[in-house]
Parts: C-alpha cells; sequence; structure tokens
C-alpha cells in the first residue's frame, strides 16, 4: 500500500471540517491512517486546513491525481495539495480557470510516519 497526505483548506470548502473527516474516514478508495486540522496562512490569510495521511491501494499516480480532482469538484474547492513518495502536485477543481500556481512545499504541512 502507498500513502498519500493532504491538504485541504476549508475556508471555501462547502463541507464542515466534520463533513471532511467523515468523507475521508469512510472512502472506499483511501484509507484515513491519522489526521489533524490547523490554521495555515496562505496569501496573508489564515485558513482553517485539514492534514491528513492515507493509505491507498493505486500504484498509478494520474489515478491518485484524477481522484482527487474530483473530491475537488465534489468539495467545490479550487484545489488539494497531495504529496506521495512520488509527486507533490495540487490537484485542482476541473471547472477552475483561475489563476496557476505550483505545490509549494514550505506551506505544505505534513503528518510525520
Amino acid at each position: 500500500m502507498r500513502t498519500i497526505q493532504i491538504n485541504v483548506g476549508l475556508s471555501n470548502n462547502t463541507m464542515t471540517k466534520e463533513e471532511v473527516l467523515t468523507y475521508f474516514a469512510s472512502h472506499k478508495s483511501y484509507r484515513l491512517m491519522a489526521y489533524y486540522f490547523i490554521d495555515k496562512t496562505f496569501n496573508d490569510e489564515v485558513e482553517p486546513t485539514f492534514v491528513a495521511l492515507l493509505e491507498c491501494k493505486f500504484a498509478r499516480q494520474s489515478k491518485v491525481l484524477q481522484d482527487f480532482e474530483n473530491i475537488c469538484n465534489l468539495m467545490e474547492q479550487e484545489s488539494i495539495a497531495i504529496a506521495t513518495d512520488f509527486m507533490e502536485v495540487l490537484a485542482f477543481n476541473t471547472s477552475y480557470d483561475g489563476d496557476g500556481y505550483l505545490f509549494n512545499e514550505e506551506l505544505f504541512e505534513y503528518i510525520s510516519i
């Protein structure tokens, strides 16, 4: 099994933090191994953030990216930051047409494993 770390901002998310937690705790393809909530600063704004360590069965990184693009759509989230052993990337909502930006390791919150 592979592990994935994610950061999901909650300020503009259509789900509450409890709903986000329940969503990932009951997801069929990703097993929630650890999580916490933290206030992170992005563009001089403090945003509550869901930080999670997930286990998944997929070897293809493209499958993980596609899944998280779909999760962005479901949550009406602009993007979700993802870190795996093979990639660090932002998965964007498929309807997002704003300015692009890159994964920033200094902004990403990691869970030590």
